[in-house]
């Protein structure tokens, strides 16, 4: 059967709020957590990567609060991050799992990694693409061009902003294909989307909401194995960073991919799969 947006999509209510999951294939379970940006939802992110990765896991590609389908807090009263964490966990109780392998790009491999460390019992393996706040960016500007860009559009969102933002996500620009411009503009455009990223990212600048600890500096106290992903040519989260993330976690392995931005599951689908699979089922 082929895997569509349709018949693969799942509704959860999770702290009164209705959350989008995708599911699909069976053993393991293996929640995949997207980014953030313009456009972006879980299907956008993982949808290609679905029909390969369901055959070795029961996936669950969960649309993050405010994103996607999902519901959100009309408020944000907490840094975002810990609400999309909390979410995940709601996930992992409304389905009666105990313990799930994490996979999260960007945004999500944030999340991933805040979720670990605060319920290490409840995280098998991780795995983090170009994971946000985890790698220190010493030599690049910052911010970084993908988040300049990421915050010209929530200043002022047009197509033309997202398309900028686009541009930066990738190495070669022949991956943004019309059909993947034509989606992630769509869903760029809702007004609704649009609010639930900017009121997200104003939670990370806030300082009443900042975490008293950066995620940086709790790395060494993450016991999980880990596989880090990263794209050589990322203008987002600069693969400098991934050096520290690889250095201060006790159990992790570093592969950094050639002709790559912060995509890795897109511009290098088959050896993102390929890599993900052997490690998920084999460990370091």
């Amino acid at each position: 059967m082929t895997l569509t947006v349709e018949n693969t999509t799942r509704w959860v209510t999770v702290d009164g709020h209705e959350l989008r999951y995708h599911e699909a294939g069976e053993g393991p379970a293996l929640v995949l957590l997207h980014g953030s940006g313009a456009g972006v939802s879980g299907w956008a992110n993982f949808g290609d990567n679905l029909p390969v990765l369901a055959q070795h896991f029961r996936c669950l590609i969960l649309d993050q609060p405010g994103f996607g389908e999902s519901g959100r807090p009309e408020v944000y009263e907490r840094n975002y991050l810990r609400i999309a964490a909390d979410a995940v966990i709601g996930l992992l109780d409304e389905l009666g799992i105990e313990k799930a392998h994490l996979l999260g790009n960007s945004m999500g491999g944030t999340v991933a990694t805040l979720l670990a460390l605060e319920h290490p019992g409840r995280v098998d393996r991780l795995v983090l693409m170009a994971p946000g706040g985890v790698g220190v960016n010493i030599l690049g500007p910052e911010p970084s061009e993908g988040i300049t860009r990421l915050m010209e559009f929530n200043a002022n969102p047009s197509d033309e902003k997202a398309m900028g933002f686009l541009r930066a996500m990738v190495s070669n620009p022949a991956t943004l294909t019309e059909e993947l411009v034509a989606k992630r503009l769509k869903a760029a455009a809702d007004p609704k989307g649009q609010a639930a990223l900017r009121d997200a990212y104003a939670t990370f600048y806030n300082p009443k909401l900042a975490e008293p600890v950066p995620l940086w500096a709790r790395l060494k106290g993450l016991e999980q194995e880990v596989l880090i992903l990263w794209g050589r040519d990322d203008r987002v989260t600069p693969v400098e960073g991934s050096l520290f993330a690889a250095r201060q976690l006790p159990n992790a392995d570093l592969r950094t991919f050639a002709r790559c931005g912060h995509w890795v599951m897109i511009e290098r689908k088959d050896a993102f799969e390929r890599s993900v699979i052997d490690f998920l089922n084999n460990g370091l």
